[in-house]
């Protein structure tokens, strides 16, 4: 039977751009269901030629921006803290997170860091730059919080 990373094995954080140490938040409880978008090679638009009808190759357009997304359970705690770690904080910039460090200077915009770990081999995918918003949802097995975005710039995968 293969391995496979499950979202077991999975885990997601999201970092500014505060240096030498950023400050940085794991992206949960949630039901693993982190999606990213397309990408290529170049990360960019891939824009057919052609030279009177036919095929002549292929030029490079604009940047590719990828859609990112990820459900967060809501703990039973305050939403906003001002001495407490808070995902909502991140995502707004607001109590603990107030002063962190956009890598964006004209929106607050943060790395995610995607890491996939079996015990045996450990890889990450870093998104330079994600922005976004997030949502709420009230529901019977729990509320949710979606987190919806975009990145922008190469993802980096070591």
């Amino acid at each position: 039977m293969a391995s496979r990373y499950t979202s077991r094995l999975i885990s997601v954080k999201f970092l500014d751009a505060a240096s030498p140490t950023p400050d940085e938040i794991v992206v949960g409880p949630g039901p693993g269901d982190f999606t990213l978008g397309d990408t290529n090679k170049e990360n960019a638009e891939r824009i057919r030629v052609l030279d009177r009808g036919q095929f002549d190759g292929f030029v490079l357009g604009d940047d590719l921006e990828q859609e990112v997304s990820i459900t967060i359970g809501v703990k039973n705690e305050t939403l906003t803290d001002g001495s407490a770690d808070r995902i909502r904080d991140w995502i707004m910039r607001t109590g603990n997170f107030a002063s962190a460090v956009s890598v964006d200077p004209t929106v607050w915009a943060f790395k995610c860091v995607v890491t996939l770990n079996d015990g045996t081999t450990s890889t990450t995918m870093t998104l330079p730059l994600v922005q976004g918003s997030v949502n709420f949802t009230e529901a019977k097995e729990g509320a949710t919080m979606v987190f919806s975005g975009t990145n922008n710039g190469t993802i980096v995968v070591a």
